[in-house]
This record gives structure tokens, sequence and C-alpha cells, in this order.
């Protein structure tokens, strides 16, 4: 199983067990489209669409750190080992709307830039970087494997501070994509709002866009709501994993439709199909995913409305 497709799968585990409680160059630098207020993303970050993530990390800065790979167009991953076993893993860059629940964390001032400092779950823990309009850089650790006790808030304020020193330097880098790109692309626009109403429980349901313009929602981030989330991200070409996945065709396109961890019984399921190469590493390429959740119902049942809906929006893919 590659590094990309482990850590999908993880990180839709980890995000349902969350609700109920490095990366390659991908072309160059392109440049910087910059605008809106002082202190805002656009202002300090430029595009957000092709800001490299990886640039706001520095691996050598962190005893035990080595890149992990590029799995995302997001967000950059390190894997930083510490002590006698535990693997943590870093992640870098994802920009999120600022959560009003998170007003009265503790907040460390560098420059201008302000860190949130969420608190900590069990083998969780975040820094934000906050923008003046709304938007958060976010750098999370993950225990991997190991003692519970390695470090976790730690390994994440140091993963805040790199990107904090790279943004007040002017040091992130962007990522050059060819026109037919999905990092160019946003992906509410692939899915007509009616395929999506289709789905029960969803019949109201807008769309809500990522700050980068790379993910899409319809529905509520909770594990006890149905909802849609249209991904566009980067790494190897979808895989078949495990006994509940399979590889199909969709719109003239190689699917592979997978339960997420291969459970049936999780009512979670994705459809990703691959499009045009990703980065300097060979065989790499951008992936369109998309993910329903219908709580309530089987993995199967998930996978047929994925599949309805991956036939809608495989079409509307830049050709």
């Amino acid at each position: 199983m590659s590094p990309r497709s482990r850590h999908r799968g993880m990180s839709l585990l980890l995000f349902l067990v969350l609700l109920v409680a490095g990366c390659t160059p991908g072309g160059g630098s392109a440049p910087a489209r910059t605008g809106g207020p002082a202190g805002s993303s656009a202002a300090l970050l430029g595009d957000l669409r092709t800001v490299d993530p990886c640039t706001l990390t520095d691996p050598a800065a962190l005893e035990g750190a080595e890149n992990a790979g590029t799995v995302s167009l997001d967000y950059c991953l390190l894997h930083v080992r510490v002590g006698e076993g535990s693997l943590v893993q870093l992640a870098v860059g994802e920009l999120v709307p600022v959560d009003p629940a998170q007003q009265g964390a503790p907040v460390v001032q560098r420059g201008a830039l302000r860190i949130v400092q969420d608190a900590p779950l069990p083998g969780h823990c975040t820094r934000q970087i906050v923008f003046t309009d709304g938007i958060a850089l976010q750098v999370s650790a993950d225990l991997l494997v190991g003692d519970p006790a390695a470090g976790l808030c730690a390994i994440a304020q140091s993963g805040a501070d790199t990107a904090a020193a790279a943004i007040e330097q002017h040091r992130v880098g962007h990522r050059a994509f060819p026109p037919n790109s999905l990092a160019l692309v946003d992906p509410c626009s692939m899915l007509d709002l009616s395929a999506v109403r289709q789905l029960p429980g969803l019949e109201q349901a807008g769309p809500k866009r990522s700050p980068a313009r790379h993910q899409c929602l319809w529905g509520e981030l909770s594990a006890e709501s149905p909802r849609v989330q249209l991904l566009h991200t980067a790494g190897d070409p979808p895989q078949v994993l495990h006994g509940a996945a399979v590889e199909e065709t969709i719109a003239g396109r190689r699917t592979v439709v997978s339960v997420v961890g291969g459970d049936p019984q999780v009512p979670l399921c994705s459809a990703e199909t691959g499009h045009v190469p990703f980065g300097a590493k060979p065989g790499q390429v951008e992936v369109a995913q998309l993910v329903v959740s219908m709580p309530g119902e089987s993995g199967i049942d998930a996978c047929e409305y994925a599949r309805g809906l991956a036939q809608a929006a495989w079409p509307n893919l830049p050709g």
C-alpha cells in the first residue's frame, strides 16, 4: 500500500473518530496572485490555490523528521520519530475557516501573526496560524504509533513556528499547474446541486468551499449527519486496497470505489479517479476524490450513492 493511499484511508477514519470524541514540488514556482488587505491570507500567501505547503516546512528543524511524500494539494506531510519507537505525523499548510468555537483558546503572538493553540485531543494536537480575513493555516500532529505522551503539541508548535517564519520572511512558494489541472478548478462546480439533493438528508444542502478551493462540502461535518465531499488532491493513482473496494469505469474514467477502511458496516465510501500527472516524481497524478457518508446505512449503500454522484461529476472534470 502506498503512503498516500494509507494516509487517505487513515485520515478519513481519524476524522470520524475526532468528530465523535513530505511533499514533492509540483513543478516549480508560479507567480503568486497577491491582493487583499494587510494581514489577510491572500496578502501573505498569494494565490491560495497554488501555494506549495512544503515550502512552509523544514524537516531539519525537527529532530527525527523526514518528508513523508506528497498526498495532498493542501498540506505537506512529515513523519517525526520520537523516543523509542513512537511515530508522529505532522501535516502543515491546510487552509480552513477560523472556528468560532476556538475563541478563548491560548494565543501566541508572533509578529503580525497569531498562533492559536487548540486544546489537545487524545493522539492529536493542532496549532492554527490565523490571518485577518477569518482564514487559518493549520498545523496538526497525530500519533501514528507509540507513546501517547510523545510531545505532540511541542511538535505541532515547532511546525507552526517554522511555517510562520516562512510567511514572515516571504518564502512561501507556489506550484506551476497546467491549465487543465484540478488545482485550478472549483470542485463545487463539478456537481450539480440537484444531484446532491437527491440523497436522503441532503435535500436542502448547499456547497461550502474550502479557502484554497480544493475541497467542497455538502452537508455537515458531523458523524451523525449525511454529507458529500469532493476533494482535489494528488499522489499515487487510486488503488484497490481491500475486499470492499473495486475498480470500474464510470463516465469513461477508471474509478476505484471503496468502503473506507474495508468494513461494509462503516457508512463511508469514496470514489476516486486519476487525472493529469503531478509533480516531478514519476507516476504521481492529481486525483478527484468523492466521499459520501450516509449514517444509518451500510458502506455498500454509501458506495451506490458515490457511484451515482461520480457519474454526474466526472464528465465535468477538465479535459
